[in-house]
């Protein structure tokens, strides 16, 4: 059975939707995923930084993650490797993008009844260095508005002509 609406509210309202929990068992795991990569580690605490509180899942590009680590794409291609192979993260690809899904055995934020959600929702990451150039100056302008009436207002079709005010009209203050 699902959860419903009033238990997602009170894992969020509880007060600890900025933990995390980790499963007791794999931290001698973990331990041992640090010696062997240390960048793989590190990959996998971002990820975990990042995922959302009812979700296991973050998407997220290799050069963001480069800039994230300070290490090249091979490196951070091997680290994603390890991750995937030891089975620390699932990659589930989404056209050219790449939602990686933390083993939600291992950590998890939300209730146990929730992590069966990971994969269809996501954390997206984002780095401006991906992004088109002057793509900044370009978030800065506004965007086409479609006016909306109100229901105090009128529509006055381009072509009608305007009666003359009525003193309703008149904001007199």
């Amino acid at each position: 059975m699902g959860s419903t609406l009033s238990e997602v509210d009170e894992s969020q309202d509880s007060g600890n939707f900025n933990f995390v929990q980790v499963n007791r068992a794999y931290l001698r795991d973990w331990r041992a995923l640090t010696r062997k990569s240390p960048i793989a580690s590190e990959i996998l605490m971002y990820f975990i930084e990042t995922m959302g509180r009812t979700t296991n899942a973050v998407v997220c590009s290799y050069t963001t993650l480069t800039e994230i680590t300070g290490v090249s794409r091979a490196s951070v291609a091997r680290a994603v490797k390890i991750l995937k192979e030891d089975r620390w993260l699932e990659a589930i690809k989404i056209g050219n993008a790449t939602a990686y899904c933390v083993n939600a055995s291992a950590f998890w934020q939300a209730s146990r009844n929730q992590k069966k959600y990971a994969i269809f929702q996501a954390t997206v990451v984002a780095s401006s260095s991906e992004q088109e150039r002057g793509f900044l100056e370009k978030a800065q302008q506004r965007l086409r508005h479609i006016p909306f009436i109100e229901n105090s207002e009128r529509a006055i079709p381009a072509e009608e002509d305007l009666p003359p005010p009525d003193q309703k009209d008149l904001e007199l203050d």
